[in-house]
């Protein structure tokens, strides 16, 4: 018997990637498929492609009818969540430039980024209020601010503001650009800028060799580079489903990985050694072989650690 047909051709997904479109075309072949599992907040916490892109197309109008235009700066202090994702989606296909940051970082380093990343928007989480409300304080450019998961002073809250807009497909999509902040070991944090990269974005997702039936499991804070870009950019443009950790746990990583059958995710030296000091009956307590990609970076990794992740795990670890 022959496999399905795939649901979309790499050249479809190529050419939706190169406009910042990739969940967008998820939605229109397959709507229902999950693309955001939040464990931690539940079904509510979820979104389907359908749901993802809907939302995103709403706050894309929203963003426009504030007055942004491409190349314009959007800043967003928030958690692992849904809402995370969405923003990248809207900010991605609208040519916006998006900025997230560090929720670490005290409300004077935030609002030191808010300012410098020339922010026309301000998308915060409601668990980070203080930090968001003092940051805002700093930043009058932000004119538009949106408050995620409940209400901040000053800020409205972004469910309504999505409520008012069309979520039919975005018009005239362009491809937007990120700016994450260094960590500012030299001075202050500087901004490094991608710029707009069509080819570049549709080549990054052909090493994951993304297809049906895989899931993408994100285990590091999306401000981060590599989970943003490893762990939702590429697998959600993909079409892949994310399941979503907010704030890392090793035994809860391998719950995870059994539970929803994961077949990617991103883990950094750190998370090895830790996995590997569970106790043994922990370790052995969950199937992993769903297991084909573990992708690992941020720092050397000890010889005698990665040898025993791959006895563990299997020939799945790339560095």
């Amino acid at each position: 018997m022959s496999a399905p047909a795939p649901l979309a051709t790499r050249a479809e997904v190529d050419a939706a990637v190169r406009q910042g479109l990739g969940p967008a075309l998820w939605a229109e072949r397959d709507p229902e498929r999950p693309a955001v599992v939040d464990p931690a907040r539940g079904p509510a916490g979820g979104r389907s492609f359908g749901a993802l892109d809907a939302r995103a197309n709403r706050l894309v109008r929203g963003l426009r009818a504030a007055g942004l235009r491409a190349g314009d700066g959007v800043a967003l202090l928030c958690r692992n969540r849904a809402e995370f994702c969405e923003v990248w989606a809207a900010t991605s296909r609208a040519g916006l430039r998006l900025t997230p940051v560090n929720w670490h970082l005290t409300a004077s380093e935030a609002a030191y980024i808010l300012e410098d990343c020339e922010a026309r928007a301000f998308v915060a989480d409601a668990s980070l209020a203080d930090s968001a409300a003092a940051a805002a304080g700093s930043a009058p450019g932000a004119a538009l601010r949106l408050s995620v998961g409940g209400g901040i002073d000053g800020f409205e809250p972004y469910e309504g503001f999505l409520a008012r807009h069309d979520p039919a497909p975005t018009e005239e999509p362009q491809l937007g650009t990120s700016m994450l902040y260094t960590s500012g070991t030299t001075g202050r944090p500087k901004g490094v800028h991608r710029a707009a990269d069509p080819e570049g974005a549709a080549r990054a997702l052909a090493p994951y060799a993304y297809r049906a039936g895989h899931v993408h499991l994100c285990t590091g804070p999306l401000y981060h580079a590599a989970p943003f870009g490893i762990s939702m950019a590429i697998p959600l443009s993909a079409g892949v489903p994310l399941v979503l950790m907010d704030g890392w746990d090793a035994a809860q990583t391998l719950r995870l990985v059994e539970q929803h059958r994961v077949t990617h995710t991103h883990l950094v030296p750190t998370m090895f050694h830790r996995l590997l000091s569970l106790p043994d009956e922990v370790r052995s307590r969950h199937d992993l072989s769903s297991l084909v990609a573990v992708v690992h970076g941020a720092a050397p990794c000890p010889v005698e650690v990665k040898r025993r992740m791959i006895e563990w795990l299997g020939p799945v670890l790339y560095e």
